[in-house]
């Protein structure tokens, strides 16, 4: 078949090793995101992500894009989980929930709030509050993202503030601050430049890789300098390697460590 571009319809939409519900979760795809459709298999569709990640999702939570949609000014939340209301009113009812990370055409401005396009064509409202992804790196404002997300759960194949596996939560703080990261953890660690194994040289942004298989990299943590790190392991936590700080030092992941990657 041809290729389709299609958006994604719901907040958050698993994506799937295989074409079937209790195949492993691999990615998720965010509410208004384009995916380009390579084949199809009953109701399930192989899909292409913008940072060229690839696996199946139900058809059901797609649909194709409306002739409009690229004609207008884009809107991303500034809260990690959003709700689209029906009017501009906080009190009038609301009907699809929004993550950060997510983009919809506006439509209209209103005291305060903006008119969504939504992918099948419904239209919302929301307060008039975006995000603001800069388009230069700022290691302040880096870290000031990472840090908002503490306590998120994990979740594998999770790149949204409902859950994120290592390696979502990583692209996705990336992605906030206008650098694009590859999605899994063994092509984030081929990204920049590799630097020195001793801890006291590393900088807040530095990639910190670990690996508990052979020639595998099997999880990727934000430096914070010093040896300490924030990462989605279990939740979204701090933990160090330096063992001077003792109230975040785990003995496993000095074992386990494996490179550090200095991408900014």
């Amino acid at each position: 078949m041809l290729t389709q571009t299609m958006l994604t319809n719901v907040s958050v939409a698993f994506i799937y090793r295989e074409a079937k519900f209790g195949s492993e979760t691999i990615s998720q795809s965010l509410l208004g995101e384009e995916v380009t459709v390579l084949k199809s298999e009953g109701e399930w569709r192989y899909i292409r992500q913008h940072d060229d990640y690839e696996g199946w999702i139900g058809v059901n939570f797609l649909c194709e894009k409306p002739a409009s949609w690229d004609d207008h000014e884009r809107f991303t939340p500034k809260s990690q989980i959003s709700w689209i209301h029906q009017s501009p009113d906080r009190a009038s009812a609301t009907f699809r929930d929004i993550t950060l990370l997510s983009s919809l055409p506006v439509i209209d401005h209103q005291s305060g709030w903006v008119k969504l396009l939504l992918p099948d064509g419904l239209v919302g409202w929301m307060e008039d509050n975006p995000a603001h992804i800069p388009s230069n790196m700022d290691l302040e404002r880096l870290l000031a993202t990472a840090l908002q997300f503490l306590g998120i759960q994990y979740f594998w194949g999770g790149r949204s503030p409902k859950g994120f596996d290592c390696s979502g939560f990583i692209q996705s703080i990336f992605n906030l601050n206008g650098l694009q990261l590859p999605r899994d953890a063994y092509l984030q660690a081929e990204m920049g430049e590799q630097i020195s194994d001793n801890y006291e040289t590393w900088e807040v942004g530095d990639l910190i890789f670990f690996s508990e298989r052979p020639a595998k990299i099997t999880h990727v943590a934000l430096s914070l300098g010093a040896g300490d790190f924030i990462h989605a392991s279990g939740f979204v936590k701090l933990n160090s390697i330096n063992p001077l700080h003792a109230d975040l030092y785990i003995e496993k992941y000095a074992k386990i460590f494996t490179k550090t990657m200095r991408v900014i």
